[in-house]
Parts: structure tokens; C-alpha cells; sequence
């Protein structure tokens, strides 16, 4: 199978034995644990600059919705992790506070969706501008046969272990 040019092996058979030739698992262990904890670190100081509107697990799991929006409650519940009473709570206060609007579903006059609000999808694309700008302050350290290769191997990475939810 090819992508972008490149020749991709096949997947191994789940259960089979890694080939001699595996990638270093402490290595991409390594990478997720520095992307997850330079992710939190920008989030925590994003929300100490901008994000003063509202309580700082609001604004990490509005951060974690907005990939599922518009979506229903049981949605916000099984992609935040929080009860029934903690994500009507969420959606509660993100309501009043402008970042959400809750409609009647059309298809389904027992649902209700929940989307972004104009605020809230102003204020997600400022937050996602400003985390863009945060990356590409590590990479204009490198050369750009490096990015090459960073890219490719990224591509490889996430067709790897994509599971099918695209930004989740």
C-alpha cells in the first residue's frame, strides 16, 4: 500500500509478535507523555491569560467537546468522562456563560443538541491559533529535510493508531 509516495507495511496481526525491526516502545511512549504534558502546560497558561470567563475544568473539557460538536448530552458524558449531573452542570454554565446554545433536535423532539454558540466557536479558534503558534515554536528549530521527515513519520504514526475518531 502506498501514501504520499511512500510504501506503508501492512499491520501486523493483533496478537502476533512486534517484528525485530519495531519502533522503540519507550521512545513513542516518551513522545505521547511530552505531547500530552506540553499540551496541558499550554492549556493551563492559556486559560490563566484568556479564559478568565470561566472555571479551568470548564474550559478543559470545552476543549475536549468541541471535536463532538453538535452533539447531545450522553455525547458530552462519554467524551468527558462525566456523569449525567457533572455534563448538565458543564452545559449549564457554558450556556449562560454565551459558549453554548442548546436547540430542539429536529430528528428528535426527546433530544436536545448542543453546539457551539458564535463565542464559543470564536473563542475555540483563538484558543486553537494560539496553540498553532505554540508548535510551530518548536519547529522553527528545525531544518526542513528535518520537518520531512517528521511529517512522514507522523503520517505513519497516525495511520497507525488512528481509531476512527478523527481530533478525539
Amino acid at each position: 500500500m502506498k501514501k504520499n509516495g511512500v510504501k506503508q507495511a501492512k499491520r501486523p496481526v493483533t496478537g502476533a509478535p512486534l517484528p525485530e525491526t519495531s519502533p522503540d516502545l519507550e521512545a513513542l511512549k516518551k513522545m505521547v507523555r511530552l505531547l500530552e504534558r506540553k499540551h496541558r502546560e499550554f492549556l493551563e497558561k492559556d486559560w490563566k491569560e484568556h479564559a478568565y470567563e470561566i472555571q479551568r475544568s470548564q474550559f478543559n473539557q470545552l476543549m475536549i467537546v468541541r471535536f463532538a460538536m453538535p452533539c447531545n448530552l450522553s455525547r458530552i458524558m462519554a467524551v468527558t468522562g462525566l456523569t449525567s449531573a457533572g455534563a448538565s452542570l458543564f452545559v449549564d454554565k457554558l450556556v449562560q456563560s454565551g459558549y453554548l446554545v442548546r436547540t430542539d433536535d429536529p430528528n428528535d423532539r426527546r433530544n436536545v443538541r448542543i453546539s457551539l454558540s458564535a463565542k464559543g466557536a470564536k473563542f475555540i479558534s483563538e484558543v486553537v491559533d494560539r496553540f498553532n503558534k505554540f508548535i510551530e515554536g518548536y519547529l522553527r528549530t528545525r531544518t526542513r529535510e528535518e520537518l520531512a521527515v517528521i511529517s512522514q513519520a507522523m503520517d505513519i504514526i497516525n495511520e497507525t493508531i488512528d481509531d476512527g475518531e478523527e481530533g478525539l
